[in-house]
């Protein structure tokens, strides 16, 4: 058995991601703020959480990380697909709490995810990979888009 988790499964690439990992037989566990309706599979679990709390994200995902990893896989991926493009501007006209939400989403959610889930699947038998999805936007700025320009080269690494 392979497992997978995936951030921001609501729609788009991470709800796309999710249904092949299903059929190629993965248990997949969708993190986000709301599920989709085409992900309606008895090897899919769906844990609702705000991204943009990444303090929270341990204790609101612990328990379903931990039920993934007594199903002992053969191998688990981590795939940190959520982003927020929100708070589109240029750096001097923004606010600071949309600044703070932003580099929550896109940069310190997806290292705090690596963390937990590094910590739940410590077991060396199992086979581990950490995906976090980038943009074009790591390497190319984009006018307008500084805080989704700065938080996506972190979240690479």
């Amino acid at each position: 058995m392979h497992a997978a988790i995936v951030t921001g499964v609501s729609r788009g690439l991470g709800e796309a991601l999710a249904i092949e990992l299903l059929g190629r037989g993965f248990r997949v566990l969708g993190v986000g703020r709301t599920n989709s309706l085409r992900l309606a599979h008895d090897a899919y679990r769906f844990v609702a959480c705000d991204l943009g709390e990444p303090a929270a994200l341990p204790t609101t995902l612990a328990s379903a990380f931990a039920a993934l990893a007594a199903e002992r896989p053969a191998s688990a991926c981590l795939v940190n697909n959520a982003a927020t493009i929100e708070s589109v501007g240029v750096l001097g006209r923004l606010d600071a709490a949309r600044i703070e939400q932003s580099i929550a989403v896109n940069l310190t959610a997806p290292v705090v995810l690596a963390d937990l889930f590094l910590r739940t699947f410590a077991d060396d038998c199992v086979e581990r990979r950490i995906v976090n999805v980038s943009s074009g936007a790591a390497q190319s700025p984009l006018s307008g888009e500084a805080l989704y320009c700065v938080a996506k080269p972190g979240s690479r690494c």
